[in-house]
């Protein structure tokens, strides 16, 4: 039995195809919604830390505490750009029918 198979019958090449032929706005609003959504994870993120009881135990903490709201922008960032959380796929396709498809 001879199948006939494509590499251009790839789902995901054809997916890539799409998301290279989305106008300048459609990617602009792509990353805006992503930079919403790393704001909102990193300040849930820096209302959990609050809630952590804080401790003498190593002397002054300013360095650590810089140190945990630089790693948690980073978090935030890296958790949104995966799309694990899902809210810039919804603030994109709630917004995106207000945006031209052509640039």
């Amino acid at each position: 039995m001879r199948v006939n198979w494509e590499p251009s019958d790839l789902v995901a090449s054809k997916a890539d195809d799409l998301a290279q032929r989305k106008s300048t706005s459609q990617r602009a609003l792509q990353d805006a919604a992503e930079q919403f959504e790393a704001i909102f994870l990193y300040q849930l993120m820096e209302q959990m830390r609050r809630t952590v009881p804080e401790t003498d135990l190593l002397g002054d903490r300013r360095a650590e505490k810089i140190f945990q709201s630089m790693l948690d922008q980073e978090i935030a960032s890296n958790i949104a750009q995966g799309q694990s959380v899902g809210l810039a796929k919804m603030i994109y396709e709630q917004m995106s029918r207000y945006v031209s498809d052509d640039d």
